[in-house]
């Protein structure tokens, strides 16, 4: 047993016993028994996904059972069972008692089970059932679909109307089975967050929601920020109870010795009742993004006491800070000031249990050495954990809610997806990172006739839901409006775009391409008889998507051994990525304002779109998005019409050869700096042209600070480069990049 937050806790994680139901139309009566002989059940850990254990990709209901004594010091205290999260439903009985129910993969809940609970042997049964969708997948007909090698089944499938809400991990791109007839493949379920009792006072502090705002005085802060703190206290006895609610606030992660302090007395009627609190902060430290300042946090402690004895605490770890949406021009502005957002999407792993905080803690610090200061999670909620790591380490949070694709847009199911929104945005509110929500993924992504209107109407009311809950933070009603925009040409899109012929919009979402894996991580993946030749039917259920790699990537399957289609394969991703970013960053403000990479890593073993992949091994992508991810980057414009990004340039002798040099400042600072450039043969020192220029990068900016005219010579071919490199007064290289062309 534990103490947390004033509370005593008692973990029941562990090894628990389970069966698969073997009457999937109703319940077994006897199963919430305590007298039920369960020497037949098996034994699994908990907590857990049920897809990584013995029981593997299975979809229906799971019986769990437990039996636990109570502490010795819980006894005589008011008790609640509480479920960190279940995916998907869960049924809960004590002692043969039914508990109640809970729909939906990532929030906590809890019963009250003082009446129900026994000294010793407990009895504790869970249902959990989590189903396949009932929704029908559909062939896409369209003649690019159905010229593609693969049998029936496995070319491209829609579903009609998704009805369970689980965002991608029910139904995306990347994982088993995506976009083929068995798109739902790979089910993840079970009890995959820990379960565990509370023993907290009579009266008890159900729900605390930090709001904090910078006081402004004729539209200019003043220094101070008030802190108010809303209140769900329950009284779970039948008497009024006086007691006192008790705010203390101090810094949490840097040196001050000031506490704040507010108390005032509270009369609680028995049931539900809210009460507000609030401080000011005289002379406040904002959190901020680690490249525009510190991720200062402060800790509310909460007590509710009477007569001086705590009944119940919590205590909360929250930053003070302004995040703003410039609805004119969709840029970001943090505490007063526009800062560019280098993002990345991350989505740790499908099956989530299997996921440590150090592992998130390693990702986390490898994108921090990458220089990222936001992330995107798209369509699913990560685990708590990594909320935290980012409010220490200052990255801001971007969060959708987890619908993604073909979403019915009955009634019902926007109901239950109304809650769940509910529940989402009160699980994050309180954490630092969180500046900016989404409530679907791509409400207007559909492959088939007939497009349920979920942006119209689904959208509206987890709009309305989401900003009930948190009206100060800018809600997004989902991808591709409100000035966001996919731009993954190469993979989504074709390669051969003319980027110079597209609209941009500010907040890039989804840049990137895809690429295979390495062998050693692909003979992980594919089976070794479908590996060479492949078999094009597994290797689109592994995700390869052959009609986006002919058409949009290009590849070339004529290729006569595997070795040479993924060295193809990688070196196609690792450039058009660093294209796609270089491209991106020179229209800094024109419009762009934040861009995200799609994604960090594979979240199952799939051919997919992360830099990393499901088995942690780096691309070749990864080395070039780091080149160019320095918050100081220089980079070339090229002269060529149409402007394609990604693939090989050419220019021929006679032609004239134009390079803007263009330099990014993504620091709130001007930097002292000199350029130096020179244009080569590759695999020759001489310099064709050269320049070194003294200059002064304005703080947050984007220009062209130089430019190359090259006639290219008669006698000139071969691949040529320009190599570029921007140094402070100290010598320190702040990006080095290059520019490689062919001249044929």
């Amino acid at each position: 047993m534990k103490h947390g937050y004033g509370r005593e806790i008692s973990e029941l994680d562990g090894t628990w016993l389970y069966t698969l139901e073997n009457t999937p139309d109703r319940d077994r009566v006897d199963f919430p028994l305590p007298e039920t002989d369960r020497s037949g059940w098996k034994e699994m850990k908990i907590p857990n996904n049920w897809y990584l254990t013995e029981v593997g990709d299975y979809d229906g209901a799971l019986w769990f059972s437990r039996n636990f004594d109570l502490p010795s010091g819980m006894k005589g205290r008011k008790i609640s069972l509480q479920f960190m999260a279940v995916d998907y439903m869960a049924r809960v009985w004590l002692n043969g008692k039914y508990l109640g129910s809970h729909e939906g993969y990532f929030s906590p809940f809890e019963f009250e089970v003082s009446d129900t609970i026994r000294d010793t042997a407990n009895c504790l049964v869970v249902r959990v059932d989590s189903p396949r969708d009932p929704t029908e997948y559909v062939l896409v007909d369209d003649p690019n679909n159905l010229s593609t090698p693969m049998s029936r089944d496995y070319k491209k499938h829609w579903a009609r109307d998704l009805s369970i809400v689980k965002g991608h991990l029910i139904d995306a791109m990347h994982r088993p089975g995506a976009m083929t007839k068995f798109r739902q493949d790979g089910n993840t379920g079970g009890i995959w967050q820990s379960v565990r009792l509370i023993a907290r006072g009579e009266a008890q502090i159900s729900y605390a929601k930090v709001y904090s705002r910078i006081v402004e005085r004729d539209f200019v802060p003043d220094g101070s920020a008030l802190v108010s703190v809303d209140l769900e206290i329950n009284n779970t006895g039948g008497r009024v109870i006086q007691a006192e609610a008790e705010l203390r606030v101090e810094a949490e992660n840097f040196d001050s010795h000031e506490t704040l302090v507010r108390s005032c007395p509270v009369e609680l009627q028995p049931g539900l009742s809210l009460r507000k609190l609030v401080v000011t902060i005289p002379e406040v430290r904002l959190w901020s993004t680690w490249d525009n300042g510190k991720p200062n946090l402060y800790k509310a402690r909460i007590r509710l006491k009477q007569q001086e004895v705590v009944d119940d605490e919590q205590e909360i770890v929250f930053g003070v800070k302004d995040v703003r949406h410039d609805d004119a021009t969709g840029h970001w502005i943090l505490n007063g000031t526009r800062v560019f957002l280098r993002g990345m999407r991350y989505y740790s792993s499908m099956y989530m249990s299997e996921v440590s905080t150090e592992r998130m803690e390693k990702d986390l610090r490898e994108m921090l050495d990458m220089n990222i200061n936001s992330i995107r999670i798209g369509s699913h909620v990560e685990l708590d954990d990594f909320y935290s790591l980012c409010d220490r380490m200052g990255i801001l949070v971007w969060q959708n809610f987890p619908l993604h694709y073909c979403y019915s847009d009955s009634d019902d199911l926007i109901e239950r997806a109304g809650i769940m929104m509910r529940d989402m945005v009160r699980m994050l509110h309180n954490h630092a990172c969180l500046g900016m929500w989404s409530v679907f993924k791509e409400p207007q992504i559909y492959g088939l006739p007939n497009m349920p209107n979920n942006y119209g109407r689904l959208c509206e009311i987890l709009y309305e839901t989401g900003k009930t809950v948190d009206p100060i933070r800018w809600m997004h009603k989902g991808d591709y409006q409100e000035g966001v925009q996919n731009l993954m040409t190469g993979c989504c899109q074709p390669g051969d775009l003319d980027m110079k012929r597209i609209r941009i919009e500010p907040n890039i979402v989804e840049f990137g391409s895809h690429a295979l894996p390495s062998r050693k991580s692909l003979e992980r993946i594919i089976p070794e008889k479908d590996l060479w030749p492949p078999n094009w039917d597994t290797w689109e259920y592994y995700c390869f998507f052959y009609d986006l790699q002919v058409r949009h990537t290009r590849l070339d399957l004529s290729l006569d051994s595997l070795d040479k289609l993924i060295e193809q394969s990688q070196a196609i991703e690792a450039r058009t990525i660093k294209e796609q970013i270089e491209f991106l960053r020179q229209r800094k403000y024109l419009p762009v304002g934040s861009m995200y990479l799609y994604y960090w890593n594979d979240p199952a073993p799939v051919i997919g779109s992360g830099i990393v992949d499901y088995f942690g091994e780096k691309l070749p992508a990864y080395y070039s998005m780091k080149q160019v991810y320095t918050p100081v980057l220089v980079s070339l414009e090229w002269n060529k019409d149409p402007y394609v990004i990604g693939y090989d340039k050419f220019w021929k002798p006679g032609d004239l050869f134009v390079g803007k040099l263009w330099i990014n400042n993504d620091y709130q600072r001007p930097i002292p700096a000199t350029l130096d450039w020179k244009l080569q043969c590759s695999g020759s020192d001489r310099a064709e042209m050269e320049n070194s220029l003294p200059l002064t990068l304005e703080k947050d900016s984007a220009k062209v600070v130089d430019t190359i005219y090259w006639p290219v010579p008669g006698g000139a071919k071969g691949d040529y480069l320009v190599k570029m490199q921007v140094r402070d007064e100290e010598g320190k290289i702040l990006s080095e990049n290059d520019f490689v062309f062919t001249i044929s």
